[in-house]
C-alpha cells in the first residue's frame, strides 16, 4: 500500500490489521482485473479470493471502481517517484531525459501489469485514463519549461506528450522482447538519445 495516498471513495484504515486487510483486497483485485478484466470480476469474486467478507470490502471502498481508481493512482505515484529518483543527480535536461526513459522502461519490464491497469482504465472510466495522462503531462511540461530553455520548442505540453509516447511504446517493445537492463540502456543510448540530440537538443 502506498503511504499518504488519498483517493476518492477509498477509506484508508489507521490500524495495522485494517491496512493489511485493505492491502489484501487491493492485491487480489489487481490480480483478478488482470486475469479476467474489470467487468468480469465482481466484488464478491474479490472478497472470496481474498478470504474476506463482502461487508469488510465496503469499509474500505465505496465501489469496485474505487479499487481500480486506487490502483491507477498507486502506479502514478510509484512511477513519479521512480522517475524523480532516477534524475535527482542529473545536471542537464539531456541527462534527465536519458535516465528517465531508462528507469521507466526497466520498471515496466519488471511490472508489466502497469499497462494492464493504466490502459485498462480507458474502458473502466475514461476520466481516470484522461486524468492520469493529463496530470503526468502537466508535471512533465512544467519541469521541462523550468530548465531555462534547455530545449528548442515553444509548446511544452505537446512535447511532454510526445516524449511520454516514446517512453510508453519503448516500454512495450522491451516487454514484448524481454529486454535486459543492458539492452534497454543500449536502445536508449543508441537510438532514442541520438534522435533527440539532433532535434530537441540541437
Amino acid at each position: 500500500m502506498e503511504k499518504d495516498l488519498k483517493v476518492k471513495g477509498v477509506n484508508v484504515p489507521k490500524t495495522k490489521l485494517g491496512l493489511a486487510k485493505m492491502n489484501k483486497l487491493i492485491e487480489t483485485a489487481e490480480k483478478l482485473f488482470t486475469e479476467k478484466g474489470f467487468f468480469d470480476v465482481s466484488i464478491s469474486d474479490i472478497c472470496k479470493a481474498a478470504h474476506t467478507a463482502v461487508g469488510t470490502f465496503y469499509i474500505y471502498f465505496e465501489s469496485k471502481t474505487d479499487v481500480y481508481r486506487y490502483l491507477v493512482e498507486k502506479y502514478k505515484k510509484r512511477i513519479k517517484g521512480i522517475l524523480a529518483s532516477s534524475i535527482k543527480d542529473c545536471k542537464t535536461r539531456y541527462e534527465k531525459e536519458k535516465e528517465g526513459v531508462k528507469s521507466f522502461i526497466k520498471y515496466a519490464v519488471k511490472n508489466p501489469n502497469v499497462y494492464n491497469i493504466i490502459w485498462g482504465s480507458l474502458a473502466v472510466d475514461k476520466q481516470l485514463f484522461e486524468d492520469y495522462y493529463v496530470s503526468f503531462a502537466k508535471t512533465y511540461a512544467h519541469a521541462i519549461c523550468g530548465e531555462n530553455r534547455a530545449v528548442s520548442v515553444e509548446d511544452y505540453s505537446s512535447l511532454a506528450y510526445m516524449l511520454m509516447g516514446i517512453t510508453n511504446f519503448l516500454g512495450l517493445k522491451a516487454i514484448f522482447e524481454k529486454l535486459s537492463d543492458k539492452q534497454i540502456d543500449e536502445v536508449v543510448e543508441n537510438t532514442v538519445m541520438p534522435v533527440l540530440s539532433k532535434g530537441l537538443f540541437s
